[in-house]
């Protein structure tokens, strides 16, 4: 009996002191919020150090069987942690996380979802942008500010396209531009072929169709450079309306966008409001532009001395002279008007901004309006159920597409001939000199009279539905669209009698474009925390694409009246082209990121294409990707020995990639098309277009990618370090086919290329006090091409001598392939070529059509070795001052410029460079002008003149000073005073504000083809960047 009493006393005091402890345990909920008093998802919450749950989207949290007395801790990179002791009250305070100094508390956007900055495994850059700068389009934002991304300004055009690539050349067929997706809405048709539009307005003249007088390769007579503008595909965006931008680079980062993404992504995130205020802002900035440079061209009297020495039997009148740079250029004043209201409550945020751009070209009479509005909307409409919603309707008028061909008539343009005759009116022709251009139109009257414009309306938008199954697990669905409805229009009016037959005028063309895309996304995303060591980031998803595109093109010609100009007041008419195509796209996808203890990440990604351009035998494909990464800085032996280091970590990844480098909707398939040209038996019939290819295949790329994230003395120093090597395979290229298909040649998937390279960024934050801050930004990349494989031949020789690019296994791909020029014999005056066994000799290697090609040699591409910015911030108390430099060094350009600049030996006797005074006169005389009379011009053609040859290869190096920007931001205590502004900034931006580069040329960046990245590396009379002089100020309220 007595050990009966003994244990039930036991049982008892056990019971009691359970019964207890339960009476101490507590439920616990709260929400999470930064120091703007926003809902802070995915943060840690821990109990007495152990457990571990995350908050949700709109910062809450619940935490069961709490202890009395117990401490909840509250952390998220970047921010203090934040303890909290259990009382007795089941619900705590909102818990407001404070940023820690100088933390890197980045949230990067990724594809489908956002990670923080510090558990990336992939390569991924992001770009802060700056408030004070005013650029047209985003990709104007991009240059120099992160590494392996190569952008430069293509032209000073108005609105035209601008080069801009990642990690080099992605393909020889196949688009070379990256996927810019905003807010989820992929946006395509970057390339040039998609946004050139014609600026002939019908018919051309003879000479322009006809062949070359400059000894083969001259860009003079080139249809596409002539008579069209390539628009920029993103003025649709203004730049003032994003947050951030992302920039995925490496196999394991794109790959969730499958085959769009092979050339890279661009990720642009717009502004949304904040929860806890309202607030407003406003900008207004005038610029004042014009061109960085002018050439030195030859005066009316000089221009009638040179060609009355070369053709003493013609006449050239003297004592006049006309600047028609001058003439056509001017300062261009702009204005950009932009304002913005936000704000929110704790279930809803919004954001709405308007704007407007009017800017003047620098060529007279050219301009550019763009209006746009944007909408950001997101609310809660229960505790498990977002609704959000994003949409911009942007308007560009564009009125500067005639600004080339204004700018290079300019410049050839005899300068002894008069802007008006004795009337006023107009003078046009060339009579006063026995030859000259009867296709020049005079260069004031074509900026002023005739009409060309394109009038393009976006819209870009999507719609979600989230759905918070638990805390850690999302439902999501959301529909974008991307509609553009674009109308191009050109006029030339009638011209007076005695050259109305000479220059087509009285005619006119119109171009009208209807596309629209739709997506669909559907995602489950995951984000689970296990036992505090055990971290799930993944997402499942399925997405599908339709594009549809309407074009049609109509001309007119002899309009009853000059005053009205629709193409149906045009007394003759016809239909220049007209159709209609769809293609669609089907994916399914995946990507899962774990990590261990927060020291060892771990990341796996696939994706599934169906493309409706290929046929179902090679419709669908592939495309895997994995990465690691070891956090060290989280190691015992890095934490202890060098505490110093605040983040080490080691990265790799290794995907396959795709590219759908067909650029036909109906690629695999034959094409049939009415031949109008002829009949049979009375009877018009079809006629291939295009034979089919049941084998046409994707572009594959595997791609390495190795890097190293580094930051130290409390993020004083941060070092990002990659290299990378891309091999891609089963490329599309030219491949001749048997004669009995009727087509001598088709692409196929036969060749092969690799990239590789290293990107290195360093960010130093030199001196940190109270009131003043200097911090320096490197950027620094290097990016090698080769061909591994082509065709049977091993070579691609076609067009080669037509200026454009020469491709060979074992060199860099777009290369040039040119005669070699000497120089000039200084006791002849001859021009002097080496052949390809060395001999040295005055007769023109071209002039030989059997031995030309074997007496040229590679010469290097227009990709540069190394190229980067170095950036400066110095900021004391409301001052600042940021310098950006960007370099390039290693590339070539040829100088088509020059090169029809010292062209004089043709009928259309334009102007000249000064340099032609410096011609060869006398024995002994050393210049590189040979004599004007040489043996180098054979039968009518000028070889010295040619682009197919090293006489106008030139390095196009430079270190110039990009931007130069100074800012003064009023004292906050001053402002409180007002109680209405929370923000006056004041600023003055210079942009391309000097360069020095051994170019000969005004503009060693442009570049003739546009947006091309095979093309690149031509300057033919190409509009020069402006020099801007940018006043602007800000508000805030």
């Amino acid at each position: 009996m007595k050990k009966f009493w003994t244990i039930y006393t036991v049982l008892c005091c056990i019971f009691c002191c359970e019964m207890a402890s339960a009476q101490n345990l507590t439920r616990i909920s709260g929400t999470v919020l930064d120091e703007n008093n926003a809902p802070m998802a995915g943060v840690t919450i821990s109990v007495n150090g152990k457990g571990a749950t995350l908050s949700t989207s709109d910062g809450t949290f619940t935490l069961t069987n709490v202890p009395t007395g117990a401490t909840i801790s509250f952390s998220f990179i970047g921010y203090e942690t934040e303890n909290v002791t259990v009382e007795n009250p089941k619900t705590v305070e909102a818990i407001r996380l404070i940023p820690a100094e100088n933390a890197m508390r980045e949230i990067t956007v990724v594809g489908y979802g956002k990670q923080e900055r510090r558990d990336i495994t992939g390569s991924v850059s992001s770009v802060k942008l700056d408030e004070q700068k005013s650029f047209l389009s985003v990709d104007q934002l991009l240059q120099g500010r992160a590494p392996g991304v190569f952008v430069s300004n293509s032209s000073g055009a108005l609105g035209g396209a601008n080069l801009l690539t990642i990690r080099g050349v992605s393909s020889i067929i196949g688009e070379n531009n990256p996927l810019y997706v905003v807010d989820g809405v992929p946006i395509y048709g970057t390339d040039r072929s998609a946004n050139s539009v014609g600026t002939s307005g019908g018919s051309v003249s003879a000479i322009s169709m006809g062949g070359t007088s400059t000894g083969g390769g001259s860009l003079v007579n080139d249809m596409d450079l002539n008579y069209s503008f390539e628009q920029n595909p993103l003025l649709s965006i203004n730049p003032e309306d994003i947050e951030s931008i992302e920039i995925l680079k490496d196999a394991f980062a794109t790959s969730i966008y499958g085959s769009r993404g092979s050339a890279g992504v661009i990720l642009i995130t717009t502004k949304s409001g904040s929860r806890d205020r309202t607030a407003v802002n406003v900008s207004y900035t005038l610029s004042i532009d014009q061109p960085i440079g002018k050439l030195d061209l030859l005066t009316g009297d000089e221009y009638a001395q040179i060609y009355s020495l070369y053709y003493p039997s013609d006449t050239y009148r003297s004592g006049y002279n006309t600047d028609w740079q001058d003439a056509v250029t001017r300062n261009a004043i702009s204005h950009n008007l932009s304002a913005s209201v936000s704000g929110g409550n704790s279930r809803s945020r919004y954001f709405f901004s308007l704007s407007y751009a009017n800017n003047e070209s620098y060529i007279i009479n050219n301009d550019l309006q763009r209006y746009s509005a944007r909408l950001n909307l997101d609310t809660q409409l229960s505790d498990k159920f977002t609704l959000g919603a994003n949409v911009t309707l942007s308007f560009v008028d564009n009125n500067a597409l005639t600004a080339p061909t204004v700018y290079k008539d300019a410049i050839l343009r005899a300068p002894n001939l008069p802007i008006y005759n004795e009337d006023g009116a107009y003078y046009y022709g060339h009579g006063l000199n026995t030859k000259g251009n009867n296709d020049n139109y005079n260069p004031v009257a074509y900026a002023n009279d005739v009409t060309s414009q394109s009038k393009n309306i976006t819209t870009i938008g999507n719609t979600y539905l989230q759905y918070d199954v638990t805390p850690w697990l999302q439902l999501k669905t959301e529909l974008g669209i991307n509609i553009s409805d674009a109308r191009s229009y050109v006029y030339k009016p009638e011209l007076p009698a005695e050259v109305a037959d000479l220059t087509p005028n009285d005619q006119a063309s119109e171009n009208n474009a209807l596309k629209y895309r739709i997506v669909n996304n559907n995602t489950i995303t995951v984000n689970k925390v296990f036992n505090d060591r055990h971290y799930l980031q993944a997402v499942l998803g399925q997405s599908y694409e339709i594009g549809h595109e309407y074009n049609s093109m109509i001309y007119g010609s002899n309009f009853f009246s000059s005053d009205i100009k629709g193409i149906g007041s045009a007394q003759t008419t016809r239909v220049g082209a007209a159709g209609e195509d769809t293609w669609a796209l089907l994916s399914a996808f995946a990507r899962v990121n774990y990590q261990l203890m927060r020291r060892y990440l771990f990341g796996v990604s696939y994706r599934l294409d169906g493309s409706s351009r290929y046929n179902r035998l090679h419709r669908f494909i592939n495309i895997p990707a994995v990465s690691a990464a070891w956090r060290l800085s989280e190691e015992d032996f890095i934490t202890y020995n060098a505490p110093w280091i605040d983040e080490l970590k080691i990265r790799g990844s290794i995907g396959w990639t795709s590219q759908d480098a067909n650029n036909s909707y109906y690629g695999a398939q034959a094409i049939y098309v009415l031949n109008t040209a002829s009949s049979y038996g009375n009877e018009q019939f079809l006629s291939m277009s295009q034979p089919s290819n049941i084998n046409l295949d994707w572009e594959k790329t595997i791609t390495y990618d190795l890097g190293v994230d580094f930051s130290a003395f409390k993020e004083r120093v941060k070092l990002t370090l990659d290299y990378y090597y891309k091999r891609t395979t089963d490329m599309l290229f030219s491949s001749d086919l048997p004669a009995y298909t009727g087509y001598s040649t088709q692409y196929q998937n036969i060749a092969g290329m690799q990239n590789q390279g290293v990107e290195v960024q360093i960010i130093s934050d030199n001196i940190v006090r109270k009131d003043f801050l200097w911090q320096t930004i490197l950027n620094l990349s290097h990016n090698s091409n080769k061909i591994l494989k082509l065709n049977f031949e091993g070579n691609q020789l076609d067009q080669a001598n037509s200026s454009f690019k020469y491709y060979a296994v074992g060199y860099p791909m777009a290369q040039w392939y040119l005669h070699e020029w000497v120089g000039v014999d200084p006791n002849t005056g001859e021009p002097l070529w080496r052949l390809a066994d060395g001999t040295v000799t005055t007769v023109p290697p071209a002039s030989n059509y059997d031995t030309s090609i074997d007496n040229k040699k590679v010469c290097g591409t227009a990709e540069p070795k190394f190229y980067g910015s170095f950036t400066n911030i110095l900021t004391f108390k409301g001052f600042e001052l940021n310098t950006m430099f960007t370099f390039s060094v290693g590339g070539h350009m040829i100088n088509s410029t020059r090169a029809q600049l010292l062209t004089y030996a043709t009928e259309t006797a334009n102007n000249l460079s000064r340099d032609i005074l410096d011609f060869w006169q006398i024995p002994g005389q050393t210049t590189d002008i040979p004599k004007l009379k040489n043996s180098s011009i054979v039968n009518n053609y000028d070889y010295t003149s040619s682009i197919t040859t090293t006489r106008f290869l030139e390095k196009n190096s430079y270190l110039r000073l990009k931007t130069l920007e100074f800012s003064y931001s009023l004292p906050k205590q001053l402002l409180r005073r007002t109680r209405t502004f929370n923000q006056i900034k004041l600023f003055v931006v210079l942009t391309n504000v000097f360069t020095i580069s051994p170019y000969s040329g005004l503009d060693p960046e442009v570049s003739a083809f546009g947006s091309s990245a095979t093309a690149a590396g031509y300057d033919n009379l190409t509009m020069p960047s402006s020099r801007s002089y940018q006043f602007g100020i800000r508000f805030g309220l």
